[in-house]
């Protein structure tokens, strides 16, 4: 169907327009304030007859929409002489006028100007009314809250509709619909008082014409109560009752036997002693003492027509008291009952569907606190579904601004008032929503919780500026604590990249240090190759650098360990005299030639064996010691001392050190988090003393996987005191299995006449390895890559390599291939020859790799000669 899109006017030229105009909008206001006592059916009647007269219609209808498919008349304005085909149904179906439905359910207008002519005249709608002599027409919805309710339809209109037409059918339309509920309950008293009408005409009939009575009866009797007699006046064929009353015989039949035996024969077993109580002469008489008439229903065994429910009626003749003669009628209501049936199941199903919006509402009260229904227009609220407690809003109705106002100031933290305030405020919130279908923002109220307050769009005028909103809150204290767990989380992170960073900067300036003087006091030595003392101070200076470097690396591989969990413990039997006594010449080497004062002694020794992880004890004090060195200018002094304890009733003894320094001392800030990786005292008197915070955190770390505890003493300016204590098992004499240390030179004999390949690409850490071996006469061929590797073997003569020591990053094959090579050779000889890793890769991983591929050792870089013997040792043959 063609909507009308032209000609539309864009002034108003009829002059009584504006009158009119305000004359149904007042008319529409007195509908909405009208009293329950009062019909609206008037004042719809003065709205359509003035609607009528400005769109010069003929008649006007009202359609109501129920159960989203079904249409039905329910008022109806005829101007006078306009006649009303009778082909027009009151109940259709949705279905029947498809495309009208459609176009009404999105709120259009729908205008026919000439249906005749109209290309889309066959369609059903139009074809309808065509039967039915409408030419023209215009519907408009009823609707509210964006639901169709119905619509209303002008017969026969004048054209052209101005712009202010429109205008005027969508007000009522949407006003209508706005106070629907109450004028539909006319509309169902209308009908009611028509039932109520008609069934007093009736009663009219069925007392002056007898035979009017009987034409919708299925039997009528006229029945004495005080004489128990029943008289035949009406009985049809089909009726059950004519299967044993004899319609020839017109004598009066006994009342009390005829209703008995029709009970027991034709009435549905579950209505027999409700039909036999309420027939019984005593009950008639009651229920008619003070009242005309009783009518009831009940359902009987199906008739030849296949009716079963009927309904009786019986009416008294005579008015005296004493006189209790009565016409009794029969009727059968199938179609009533049909027709009660389907609206019992639309009320059901409609019950069934607020009952489901019920338990939506309830389980979203699951998740917010309160819904609120909020009227911007009148600044008011009305509660939807709420829950008891100090931030529910007063009462279930009220002023919006007030409330709200009113929780800001009373239950949220003052932190957070002026910005709810701005949120709250009723005046600028449609505003807000312009672009918007919903606000929200969150608070901390007084009770410590976190909430989430939202404003949803519900409802919008045709300016699209927001009436209606919901408000919701939700309580989101738990997800915000993580929120901000994970902030935190998240800061510490960030906290220890930055450190990082830090690190990475000392550390890079740790390397440039020590590299510095490697290579200056190279050029030294090289440059005063004819003055020993000169060359030896270089190299003791090297030296001194390299392992300062050596030390750097470790403790960085130390942390990688504790970081990855790595880092274990390996106890065994050990002396703790002699690891004490390593440490006086070692400290000697690691003073860094500054003036310091080192004492060192033990005392209470109670059990020199103990059972115990010699590397990580060696760690934890070399690290404290190296700090004392450090931190102490020189003239200071600094003290080791090492005793026991005994622990009554154990077999562990209590081994304690302590290391005390003169050095410049640490703030009570910094011994919160010194134990952090990558942290140092800030100080100018340490900025140019080496270090990058390591050291701590590795001695923390080894002391508490120990089981043991760390104590620091500090004072800036006065020293520091670290305390160490270890409970270890002791042994009252070393077991048979423990072997006494063997030195370099031992295991220099041993391998003596050795002759290894090694797989190296770097020419000067060959040269440094090649040259160590040959201190101890070892002899070494070169592979500069894997691949020259696993040629040298295969082309050599049997038995001519003793081991191999293998580079893992080489260039064209690296070490892992070129053992695997080897590995897989046609060759007995490649297949045990000792090959051992030597490589700068010092984590458990690399390791793991090494031996998966085929290696039989690992040694990691730089070399350590009496390490290297040592494994060579094991292979000698």
């Amino acid at each position: 169907m063609s909507t009308y899109m032209e000609n539309i006017y864009n002034n108003n030229e009829n002059n009584n327009f504006q009158s009119t105009y305000d004359s149904i909008i007042n008319e529409l206001i007195n509908l909405e304030n009208l009293t329950p006592d009062k019909s609206r059916a008037t004042f719809l009647e003065s709205i359509f007859k003035q609607l009528c007269t400005v769109t010069n219609s003929s008649a006007a209808f009202i359609f109501e929409l129920f159960n989203k498919n079904i249409y039905e008349l329910k008022f109806k304005y005829l101007k006078n002489g306009y006649h009303l085909s009778d082909t027009l149904p009151d109940i259709f179906s949705a279905e029947t006028i498809p495309d009208w439905h459609s176009r009404l359910s999105k709120r259009q207008i729908i205008i026919e100007t000439d249906i005749k002519d109209s290309p889309t005249a066959m369609t059903d709608e139009n074809n309808k009314l065509l039967n039915a002599g409408i030419n023209s027409v215009i519907a408009f919805p009823i609707s509210y809250a964006g639901n169709l309710l119905g619509y209303i339809r002008l017969d026969a209109p004048s054209f052209p509709i101005s712009p202010f037409h429109l205008m005027l059918m969508r007000t009522i339309g949407m006003h209508l619909g706005s106070i629907w509920q109450n004028i539909d309950k006319d509309f169902l008293l209308m009908q009611r008082q028509d039932i109520i009408n008609e069934n007093k005409s009736e009663l009219e009939k069925e007392k002056q014409f007898l035979d009017v009575l009987c034409r919708d009866y299925t039997s009528v009797y006229y029945v004495d109560l005080e004489k128990n007699t029943l008289e035949l006046l009406k009985l049809d064929r089909i009726a059950n009752a004519a299967n044993f009353i004899p319609v020839e015989n017109p004598k009066p039949l006994d009342y009390t036997e005829t209703i008995k035996i029709y009970a027991e024969k034709y009435i549905a077993s579950e209505s027999i002693d409700f039909f036999k109580k309420t027939m019984d002469i005593q009950n008639l008489k009651d229920e008619l003492k003070n009242k005309e008439r009783l009518v009831f229903r009940y359902r009987s065994v199906p008739n030849l027509l296949r009716q079963q429910y009927f309904e009786t009626v019986i009416v008294r003749i005579s008015l005296t008291v004493s006189d209790y003669k009565l016409l009794l009628g029969f009727r059968h209501i199938d179609d009533i009952v049909a027709i009660e049936q389907k609206k019992q199941f639309e009320l059901e199903q409609a019950l069934a569907e607020a009952n489901l919006k019920n338990e939506v509402i309830s389980a979203l009260s699951q998740i917010y606190y309160t819904i609120f229904l909020i009227d911007l227009e009148k600044d008011t609220f009305k509660e939807i579904s709420g829950k008891s407690g100090s931030h529910r809003l007063a009462g279930k109705t009220g002023c919006a601004s007030y409330e709200m106002n009113k929780l800001c100031n009373e239950f949220i933290v003052p932190e957070y008032k002026d910005r709810l305030l701005q949120f709250f405020d009723i005046s600028t919130l449609a505003k807000r929503l312009e672009n918007e279908e919903t606000i929200a923002t969150e608070y901390l109220t007084t009770d410590n919780n976190w909430h989430t307050a939202r404003f949803i769009v519900r409802k919008r005028n045709e300016a699209n500026t927001v009436t209606d909103v919901l408000y919701v809150t939700q309580i989101i204290s738990a997800s915000k604590r993580r929120e901000q767990s994970w902030i935190s989380i998240a800061e510490e992170a960030n906290k220890a990249n930055v450190a990082k960073t830090e690190f990475i900067s000392q550390i890079a300036h740790d390397i440039r240090t020590p590299m510095n003087a490697i290579m200056g006091f190279t050029d030294i030595a090289a440059t005063h190759l004819t003055e020993p003392d000169k060359v030896k101070y270089s190299l003791e200076k090297i030296k001194l650098s390299g392992n300062f470097l050596l030390e750097l690396v470790n403790e960085v591989l130390d942390i990688s360990k504790i970081e990855n969990g790595q880092m274990k413990i390996t106890p065994k039997e050990i002396n703790i005299c002699e690891i004490f006594d390593e440490f006086p010449p070692s400290l000697e080497q690691i003073k860094l030639g500054k003036d310091l004062d080192i004492k060192c002694f033990k005392h209470d020794i109670l059990y020199s064996e103990l059972f115990a992880d010699p590397l990580r004890i060696k760690q934890i004090y070399t690290n404290i010691l190296s700090n004392a060195i450090k931190y102490t200018p020189d003239g200071g002094s600094i003290v080791f001392e090492m005793y026991q304890q005994e622990i009554p009733g154990s077999k562990n003894i209590r081994l304690i050190a302590k290391v005390s320094d003169t050095g410049i001392g640490m703030s009570k800030e910094y011994i919160e988090n010194m134990y952090s990786k990558f942290t140092r005292e800030t100080d100018s008197r340490i900025n140019k003393v080496p270090g990058y915070g390591l050291g701590l955190s590795i001695v923390k770390y080894l002391t508490d996987i120990m089981n043991g505890s760390i104590d620091v003493q500090s004072e800036l300016g006065k020293g520091t005191t670290f305390t160490v204590t270890l409970e270890l098992p002791y042994l009252k004499e070393r077991s048979k299995n423990a072997t006494e240390t063997l030195t370099i030179e031992y295991y220099s004999k041993i391998c003596s006449g050795m002759n290894l390949l090694i797989a190296e690409d770097n020419e000067l850490n060959y040269e440094v390895i090649s040259e160590l071996l040959k201190m101890h006469g070892i002899t070494c061929e070169h592979a500069s890559d894997g691949s020259i590797c696993v040629e040298m073997l295969k082309n050599s003569k049997k038995h001519t390599y003793d081991a191999i020591l293998m580079d893992m990053q080489m260039p064209v094959m690296n070490g892992l291939y070129a053992t695997t090579a080897i590995r897989n050779m046609n060759s007995s000889e490649a297949h045990t020859i000792p090959i051992i890793a030597m490589t700068a890769n010092a984590f458990k991983e690399d390791i793991e790799k090494c031996l998966n591929a085929g290696m039989n050792k690992y040694l990691s870089k730089p070399v350590d000669i009496f390490k290297l013997l040592k494994v060579l040792s094991e292979f000698r043959n």
